[in-house]
């Protein structure tokens, strides 16, 4: 197995975003990305950084296509994403993903009185 430095000095070469790994059972590794994987595009657009890859991400709500460059070969797939199972783990992803924004104007915090 190639090691983490070895691989980030891949990525940098070929510009892109090296996989440290994959959860087991998340929808990344159902599809087949793995450890040692680079990241090229996303979505089709090009992934030299985190930050390009995070805004990819985010041009679908079904899922995102990746390129990968994994042993000298370019590889696409496409990845589902899949509804949380529970409201706390929605909402977590939510604040993860920078979608759940609290209001700093208190008036717009305050509860709202039911319609009679």
């Amino acid at each position: 197995m190639m090691s983490r430095r070895q691989l980030e000095e891949i990525a940098e070469a070929v510009r892109g975003v090296p996989v440290l790994g994959c959860l087991p059972g998340s929808t990344s590794a159902e599809a087949g990305v793995r450890y040692g994987d680079i990241v090229l595009s996303v979505n089709g657009m090009a992934t030299p950084t985190i930050v390009e890859y995070l805004a990819a991400r985010k041009l679908r709500s079904d899922g995102f296509t990746l390129v990968l460059f994994r042993a000298g070969e370019e590889l696409t797939v496409f990845v589902p994403f899949r509804p949380p199972s529970e409201p706390m783990a929605a909402l977590a992803l939510q604040i993860a993903d920078g979608r759940y924004i609290v209001s700093t104007d208190e008036s717009l915090n305050e509860p709202k009185a039911l319609p009679s």
